[in-house]
């Protein structure tokens, strides 16, 4: 390696900060203040008719679960999620960290989602992954893993959560767009994710999709 390489790769891990502390439910709460409800597919009301519904049954990856009303800047939009694929790291991605105590016995799982604007307003910056999390194979959530910077261990498919910038500089998702949405979330390194999981709030069963 040349020492323009090593000088670049130091810098890069000195600006490298990572906050670990939210864990889903923490999560559920605080996505409770966007505006966010679900409703059926088809169901023709407003969303506010579906708070009643229960979470659907028997999702695997690659199926789409009920419609989300999600809201930024004033603005509300229906989306369709679709969880698509869990990539899990190794507990070594995590060195360059620097912080071995910090993430001992840890590892990173990237969840993929896809998300596609389906009806509602045009929305700047939805959150879709808000209220994403995962439930590893001993039933405990993960835990949504904040990064400021990035890993170099991100599969190269890993998007963040705009998914992708328009050529305007404004990330606004339109009616019919879609874009599919990765980040990461920390798990016990000798565990698996069973299930993708998305919360609906303190009072709902969050929707589940199984891993296979």
């Amino acid at each position: 390696m040349s020492s323009t390489q090593r000088t670049t790769q130091y810098r890069r891990r000195l600006g490298l900060v990572a906050v670990a502390g939210l864990t889903a439910v923490c999560l559920a709460a605080c996505g409770s203040g966007s505006g966010k409800k679900s409703r059926s597919h088809g169901s023709g009301g407003a969303a506010g008719a579906s708070e009643s519904s229960a979470a659907p049954k028997g999702l695997k990856l690659g199926q789409a679960g009920p419609v989300q009303e999600i809201s930024k800047y004033k603005k509300t939009g229906e989306f369709s999620l679709t969880p698509t694929k869990v990539a899990l790291g190794k507990p070594e991605d995590l060195d360059e960290l620097n912080d071995k105590k910090k993430y001992k016995d840890l590892k990173v799982a990237w969840i993929y989602v896809k998300a596609q604007h389906v009806g509602g307003s045009a929305v700047k910056e939805p959150t879709v992954m808000s209220d994403v999390s995962g439930e590893t194979s001993a039933g405990r959530p993960a835990t949504k893993f904040i990064l400021i910077g990035d890993l170099s261990s991100r599969p190269t498919d890993c998007v963040g959560n705009d998914g992708r910038k328009s050529l305007e500089g404004d990330d606004i998702w339109k009616k019919g767009e879609t874009r599919t949405v990765c980040e990461p979330y920390l798990i016990p390194a000798d565990a698996t994710l069973k299930a993708v999981t998305y919360s609906q709030g303190f009072y709902k069963e969050p929707i589940k999709w199984a891993v296979r």
